[in-house]
């Protein structure tokens, strides 16, 4: 029997070689392994350099040490609150001084929040949390895109004309709901849908933009 011929649409390289990203809450305590942690050490076996961004600078930097460790890619360690919006511009423009470009934004910083629901949930608490889950990616990016729309699209494989890539990590949470608390599921389904309208206002330039949503 022969086999049918297709003719399969070209698609991205995933050699990062040359590449550059940010990971925002790259630390994770001792030697442990989260998210931010892992996505750094990854995106760096497959080439990429990467600025790996927490409040505490020491979880930071061991994790650009297990970078470096591994031999594969560059690291280079940051502190900042993406709370703050002066220093999310910071940490974009650390990422050109120290490599040139910017390609990936990984917007992985999040915390399970305020407790209770609408009934007994602390409202200063939830808004802090809303600040931190979802209005920090907001921040982030809006430094991160001026700088990636700068990149050539030529060097693409299959000319797909890729400027850069932002990934915000949502949760199952944000798609299903139903767990105890309020805050969690209802920032993470804001990232959900905060993806969608970014992916729309971005496509234009080249940028992607796609949530990760991890869960049981």
């Amino acid at each position: 029997m022969t086999s049918p011929s297709y003719q399969f649409p070209p698609r991205p390289s995933r050699d990062l070689s040359g590449k550059v990203a940010i990971v925002t809450g790259a630390g994770s305590q001792a030697d442990g392994l989260g998210n931010g942690r892992a996505i750094s050490i990854l995106l760096a076996e497959d080439g990429c350099s990467v600025l790996c961004v927490d409040r505490d600078l020491a979880l930071a930097q061991r994790t650009a040490d297990m970078v470096l460790a591994e031999g594969k890619g560059r690291a280079v360690a940051a502190a900042a609150d993406v709370t703050s919006e002066k220093d999310c511009e910071r940490v974009v423009r650390k990422a050109v001084e120290e490599f040139g470009r910017l390609d990936i934004l990984v917007n992985n910083v999040g915390v399970l929040g305020a407790k209770g629901t609408a009934e007994d949930v602390d409202l200063a608490e939830w808004a802090r949390d809303m600040e931190v889950n979802v209005t920090s990616m907001v921040a982030m990016t809006k430094y991160a895109v001026p700088v990636m729309r700068r990149n050539d699209t030529g060097a693409e494989p299959g000319g797909l004309g890729i400027r850069g890539s932002i990934v915000n990590m949502g949760s199952v949470a944000g798609v299903q709901g139903g767990t105890g608390t309020l805050l969690y599921p209802t920032s993470k389904g804001a990232v959900v849908n905060m993806t969608r309208a970014m992916a729309a206002h971005h496509a234009k330039d080249g940028i992607r933009v796609n949530t990760v949503c991890p869960g049981k």
